[in-house]
């Protein structure tokens, strides 16, 4: 009789195991695998500094956008160089976003969201970006965690910035919607978004 009752636990027990979410990775791992990657997340938010146009999201949502641009290189204008052949992306020519995949592939982050606009002077520009590293669920309801680069974000109202304890631990105690920061180093942070 004891045999059948351990098997119905082990069942009950493997049932509530593969209903949980997985757990994003821990902050630590975050941390580390920025500090890893540093040179590249610099190089990402040089080139979006430096080369890009406006807020976007890159790659584009559409892909026809790229493609039809970069096919017309392809078409016969041979007297014309490379250079006059490119047509910018937000700004970005061909060789930037060759580079911007590269580095999107190194640091593990399929896109970016890019918040470009006039900040002070006229000739100040503030530039934000999300890279979603890891994300579980649909869009309405899920856990994503992110590295942000914001240099306004300590000034904003009704942001949750957070030195101590694990992201994920503060909140699964409490499974509400909740968006919270962690510094990691100058103006980057770790960002995780939980909404059910």
């Amino acid at each position: 009789m004891r045999t059948p009752v351990i098997i119905l636990l082990f069942v009950i027990l493997l049932a509530v195991s593969c209903g949980e979410p997985p757990m994003p990775p821990s902050d630590e791992e975050m941390i580390r695998h920025f500090t890893t990657h540093e040179v590249a997340f610099r190089k990402v938010y040089e080139i979006m500094a430096e080369s890009s146009e406006g807020s976007f999201h890159y790659p584009p949502l559409s892909p026809e956008e790229v493609i039809i641009l970069d096919s017309m290189e392809q078409s016969d204008t041979s007297h014309e160089t490379n250079d006059e052949q490119d047509i910018p992306v937000y700004g970005l020519l061909k060789p930037e976003r060759i580079l911007l995949d590269s580095l999107l592939s190194e640091i593990g982050c399929g896109f970016i969201l890019v918040d470009r606009r006039e900040w002070g002077t006229a000739d100040s520009v503030y530039v934000s970006l999300v890279m979603p590293y890891y994300s579980h669920g649909i869009v309405d309801a899920g856990t994503s965690k992110s590295f942000v680069y914001d240099p306004g974000l300590r000034s904003r109202r009704n942001i949750r910035i957070t030195e101590h304890g694990d992201l994920n631990e503060i909140y699964r105690r409490t499974y509400n919607d909740t968006t919270l920061y962690k510094p990691i180093k100058g103006n980057w942070y770790i960002e995780l978004d939980h909404s059910i």
